[in-house]
């Protein structure tokens, strides 16, 4: 990915997740894009760059052969939002995992949108167990049948999203 499309792609995921948090989602968007196994799904809107999702690595130690992702950020610029642009990176980006052959993708999110595309919440570890105070908003999707049941043991992200903050969920609710 060129410098030119790495930057279209963090100033979407600003302005898609607002002033607050805006800011350091594209400062992780630009570091997610950097790392080789990223995989990045964008939809386009009459050639505007509309909305973007990533799935960057993410390994169980005891099972370091299975292939896992994790869906970080998902974001639609707010002029498109409500026009299926959501749904069409969730479906293509799934496509595309499983076309590699990935086992499983996780994600840290909105309880009531990722269920709608079979993620269910999950007993498995995040990088920062401890730190996981709302339970619903850890899910997994498994791709490959029976790939889920058997991962155990702690979690790693890549390393810009090792950050204990990232996975601290007390501050919602």
């Amino acid at each position: 990915m060129n410098r030119s499309e790495t930057e279209t792609i963090a100033e979407l995921h600003r302005q898609a997740f607002g002033p607050e948090e805006g800011p350091e989602i594209a400062r992780l968007a630009t570091a997610f894009l950097a790392q080789p196994d990223t995989v990045s799904v964008s939809v386009q809107r009459g050639g505007t760059l509309a909305g973007n999702v990533l799935f960057t690595p993410l390994v169980f130690q005891d099972h370091p052969d299975a292939a896992c992702y994790l869906l970080a950020p998902c974001g639609v610029l707010p002029g498109y939002q409500g026009q299926g642009i959501g749904k069409e990176l969730m479906e293509t980006g799934i496509a595309q995992l499983k076309s590699r052959g990935a086992d499983a993708v996780f994600v840290l999110g909105v309880p009531g949108f990722y269920p709608r595309y079979g993620f269910a919440p999950t007993d498995k570890q995040t990088p920062y167990p401890d730190l996981l105070t709302l339970p619903e908003s850890w899910m997994a999707l498994e791709l490959t049948p029976g790939a889920l049941p058997p991962l155990s043991g702690r979690t790693i992200a890549v390393a810009p999203f090792m950050r204990p903050e990232f996975w601290d969920t007390s501050a919602y609710g």
